[in-house]
Protein backbone atom coordinates (compact mmCIF):
# COMPACT_ATOMS: atom_id res chain seq x y z
CA UNK A 1 0.00 0.00 0.00
CA UNK A 2 1.17 3.59 -0.88
CA UNK A 3 0.40 6.04 1.23
CA UNK A 4 1.37 9.82 0.15
CA UNK A 5 0.53 12.06 3.22
CA UNK A 6 1.00 12.00 6.73
CA UNK A 7 -2.40 11.98 8.28
CA UNK A 8 -2.37 8.97 6.60
CA UNK A 9 0.12 6.98 7.21
CA UNK A 10 0.11 7.79 10.88
CA UNK A 11 -3.61 7.21 11.22
CA UNK A 12 -2.81 3.36 9.07
CA UNK A 13 -0.15 2.54 11.52
CA UNK A 14 -1.01 -0.31 13.95
CA UNK A 15 0.25 0.62 17.54
CA UNK A 16 0.34 -1.11 20.74
CA UNK A 17 -3.45 -2.29 21.89
CA UNK A 18 -2.46 -1.33 25.26
CA UNK A 19 -1.22 1.80 24.47
CA UNK A 20 -3.50 5.34 25.05
CA UNK A 21 -1.20 8.48 24.79
CA UNK A 22 -1.39 11.48 22.37
CA UNK A 23 1.88 13.45 20.83
CA UNK A 24 1.85 16.53 18.61
CA UNK A 25 4.42 16.84 16.08
CA UNK A 26 5.92 19.40 13.65
CA UNK A 27 6.81 18.29 10.61
CA UNK A 28 8.57 20.47 7.81
CA UNK A 29 8.36 19.00 4.16
CA UNK A 30 10.02 20.66 1.15
CA UNK A 31 8.08 18.56 -1.26
CA UNK A 32 4.87 18.37 -0.46
CA UNK A 33 3.32 20.94 1.17
CA UNK A 34 0.23 19.39 3.46
CA UNK A 35 2.89 17.29 5.08
CA UNK A 36 4.28 19.85 6.82
CA UNK A 37 3.03 21.44 9.68
CA UNK A 38 1.48 20.80 13.06
CA UNK A 39 -0.51 17.57 13.71
CA UNK A 40 -1.79 15.96 16.77
CA UNK A 41 -1.46 11.73 16.91
CA UNK A 42 -4.14 10.28 19.14
CA UNK A 43 -3.76 6.40 19.46
CA UNK A 44 -5.71 4.59 21.84
CA UNK A 45 -6.95 0.48 21.22
CA UNK A 46 -3.99 0.21 18.58
CA UNK A 47 -5.66 2.77 16.35
CA UNK A 48 -4.02 6.07 15.40
CA UNK A 49 -6.17 9.40 14.94
CA UNK A 50 -4.52 12.69 13.16
CA UNK A 51 -5.52 15.77 13.30
CA UNK A 52 -4.09 18.90 12.39
CA UNK A 53 -2.94 21.26 14.71
CA UNK A 54 -1.19 21.40 18.63
CA UNK A 55 1.26 22.27 19.71
CA UNK A 56 4.16 21.09 17.67
CA UNK A 57 6.54 19.65 20.44
CA UNK A 58 8.17 17.16 18.64
CA UNK A 59 9.88 19.26 15.61
CA UNK A 60 11.48 17.16 12.90
CA UNK A 61 11.70 16.83 9.08
CA UNK A 62 9.66 14.42 6.56
CA UNK A 63 12.75 12.64 6.30
CA UNK A 64 12.93 11.92 10.31
CA UNK A 65 9.35 10.39 9.94
CA UNK A 66 10.82 7.55 8.09
CA UNK A 67 13.25 5.57 10.80
CA UNK A 68 11.41 6.83 13.02
CA UNK A 69 7.91 5.37 12.16
CA UNK A 70 9.42 1.99 11.27
CA UNK A 71 11.35 1.78 14.45
CA UNK A 72 14.78 1.75 12.53
CA UNK A 73 16.06 4.71 15.25
CA UNK A 74 14.93 5.43 18.57
CA UNK A 75 13.55 8.54 18.96
CA UNK A 76 16.65 9.27 21.83
CA UNK A 77 18.83 8.33 18.61
CA UNK A 78 17.07 10.88 16.68
CA UNK A 79 17.58 13.45 19.36
CA UNK A 80 21.11 13.22 19.95
CA UNK A 81 21.84 12.82 15.59
CA UNK A 82 20.00 16.30 15.81
CA UNK A 83 17.42 15.27 13.64
CA UNK A 84 14.28 15.42 15.79
CA UNK A 85 14.24 18.52 18.79
CA UNK A 86 11.56 17.45 21.53
CA UNK A 87 11.05 18.10 25.35
CA UNK A 88 11.70 15.42 27.79
CA UNK A 89 7.63 13.87 27.73
CA UNK A 90 7.60 14.44 23.90
CA UNK A 91 10.43 11.91 23.52
CA UNK A 92 8.94 9.64 26.00
CA UNK A 93 5.45 9.15 24.16
CA UNK A 94 6.92 8.83 20.86
CA UNK A 95 9.63 6.22 22.18
CA UNK A 96 6.15 4.28 23.07
CA UNK A 97 4.36 5.33 20.08
CA UNK A 98 7.02 3.97 18.07
CA UNK A 99 8.60 1.24 19.54
CA UNK A 100 9.00 -1.87 17.67
CA UNK A 101 11.93 -5.00 17.08
CA UNK A 102 14.67 -3.45 14.01
CA UNK A 103 12.76 -3.62 10.98
CA UNK A 104 14.90 -6.50 8.61
CA UNK A 105 14.74 -7.82 5.35
CA UNK A 106 15.47 -11.49 4.79
CA UNK A 107 18.32 -12.08 2.55
CA UNK A 108 17.90 -13.17 -0.94
CA UNK A 109 19.78 -15.63 -2.91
Amino acid sequence: MFVDNVIKALSLRGYHPNLKTELHLEIEDDLILDNSGKFILTVADGRGKVIKGGRGELKLHISALAPLYSGLYSPQQLQIAGKISAPEGAIFAATQLFASVSPWMPDLF
